[in-house]
């Protein structure tokens, strides 16, 4: 069996979930080696929440959600829970207010995204090349704003997600496109973006994280 074979597999998929998974966690340590912390990897015992795991650093942490495919599959969108994504309650200043409406501040996990795309040319070499996308509501408020600029998300398209966040029902859904994703070299720049390494910063630097992924 070829490794694009096990990969493509939908026998395989939660093992397919594991690999990446522990590929990625993996990286983000030994990038928080380098700053001279030491990065905390820890999972749901109940898996019913929406997160994967959670990355932390001393009493800072981040909940994160994984979804993997393979580069031939062309999945352009995927569904996640909105108080995953909304802003939680110790938070509740920090969320964006959307035409006088938070996006969260109540039960949310204020979690971030972390889409894992496998090459399939280079898995069926035996390879793995994985690619990586981002999403959290902070991204989106950057776009909206104008902090930063993306080719296929739009302030306008920004604005009107984040809307549907904030209005959706208690434990509704919320399709989020690829293209409204940010592309990160490396799970890494989660570190940059949400637990603020290599260097102590504050929200208002998020620009300036953004330049450097």
């Amino acid at each position: 069996m070829t490794l694009v074979d096990f990969l493509s597999d939908p026998k395989h998929f939660v093992a397919r979930e594991r690999l990446l998974h522990t590929k990625a966690t993996l990286d983000m340590k030994l990038a928080a080696a380098h700053c001279g912390v030491q990065l905390q990897v820890t999972e749901p015992e109940i898996d019913n929440l929406g997160h994967d795991f959670i990355a932390s650093v001393s009493f800072d942490q981040v909940y994160l959600q994984n979804k993997a495919t393979l580069s031939k599959a062309n999945v352009e969108r995927w569904e996640i829970h909105t108080r995953f994504l909304e802003a939680s309650f110790k938070d509740r200043d920090l969320a964006p207010v959307v035409h006088g409406l938070p996006v969260g501040g109540m039960e949310g996990a204020f979690g971030g995204f972390l889409l894992h795309e496998v090459s399939t040319e280079a898995a069926a070499l035996g390879e793995l090349k994985v690619s990586y996308w981002y999403f959290d509501i902070i991204f989106a408020n950057a776009v909206r704003t104008g902090l930063w600029k993306s080719n296929t998300f739009s302030p306008q398209q920004a604005e009107s997600l984040l809307v549907d966040i904030a209005k959706a029902d208690r434990g509704g859904r919320v399709k989020i496109r690829k293209a409204f994703m940010l592309p990160i070299t490396s799970p890494n720049a989660i570190l940059n973006l949400r637990l603020h390494l290599p260097r102590p910063s504050n929200w208002n630097s998020l620009g300036l994280s953004l330049i450097h992924i």
